[in-house]
Order: C-alpha cells, then structure tokens, then sequence
C-alpha cells in the first residue's frame, strides 16, 4: 500500500533487457485506487546491431589475438554466457595495404581466430559466424595510395560484433 501524498520511483528490469523506470506520485490521492505505469524495456541487443569490439585490433599482416585483444575478448565470453540466445557475427577488417584478395583472406583468419578464442573460453561455435571483409569497410580516409599514419592504418585493423538473432 503507497503512502498519501508520496513521490515514488518505480523500476521495471528484465534479463537480457534495459531497465526503465518512472516517477509517480501519490498526491492529491484521497481514496484508495490503481496506478498504472507504463514501462518500455528495450532489448540489450537488437538483431542486426553492429558494435565495435574495442581495442581488438591486429598487428600488421597478423591473424593471432594478441593480450590486450583477449581480455576485450573475455568481456565478450561474459556477454555471451549471460545471454545463452545470443547468435553473433564476428566481422573482420584490415586496413587498405596490401591486395584485395590477400586482405580478404586476412580478414577471415582473423574473425576466425576471434572464433575461435571464444569456443575455447566454452562459447559454442553455433552461435558464432566469422566473417572477413577485407579493406571494403575501412572506417577512415585511408584507402589505397593515400598517405596514412600508423595509428591511421591500426584503426581499420578491427573486429566488429553484429547481431544476429537473440
């Protein structure tokens, strides 16, 4: 039973959901009655989100996880095992030097090598797709022929995560 004259906050929580909540007030309430509020869980994934592991990157014409990337990637084993619906693609890039094919190539050893991480921390491969795109999705200016700091070039050196389905 709420108190007369009272503010109140409630929240709504869900697992695998952002937690909402919402302010309500019981003043200028004289007689016992129901108060309904309206809470809007939103989906922690959403199928078809894409985010940017942070801090994966490679070393130059490298496939292997480095240490810095495995604790990123430990984070993920964590996101995965408190959401056992959760289906992702792991999605490679590299930076522009190099072949198209080679990069590719590349690409896909190293989503496979994330892949792989993960099913060695105890995540179930069926949940997991690797994918290398190669140079086609660099996230700067540096393309082929123009001229590139080395952190430039690291940045296009990435893994992303994308939903598939939760």
């Amino acid at each position: 039973m709420l108190e007369i004259d009272q503010s109140y906050t409630v929240l709504g929580s869900k697992s695998g959901y952002h937690a909402d909540s919402a302010k309500v007030s019981t003043a200028g309430i004289t007689h016992s009655d129901t108060l309904h509020v309206a809470l809007l869980l939103k989906p922690v994934f959403e199928v078809g989100q894409t985010f940017e592991l942070e801090d994966i990157y490679y070393d130059f014409d490298k496939h292997n996880i480095r240490a810095d990337a495995a604790a990123i990637l430990d984070e993920l084993v964590r996101t995965l095992r408190d959401n056992p619906t959760l289906h992702i693609e792991l999605s490679s890039h590299t930076d522009s030097r190099g072949s198209d094919a080679y990069n590719e190539a590349l690409s896909q050893r190293r989503a496979q090598s994330a892949v792989d991480y993960l099913v060695s921390r105890g995540i179930s491969r069926d949940r997991m797709v690797a994918k290398g795109y190669g140079e086609s999705r660099l996230v700067n200016r540096c393309a082929d022929g123009v001229p590139c700091s080395r952190d430039e070039h690291q940045a296009n050196r990435r893994t992303e995560v994308t939903v598939l389905y939760y």
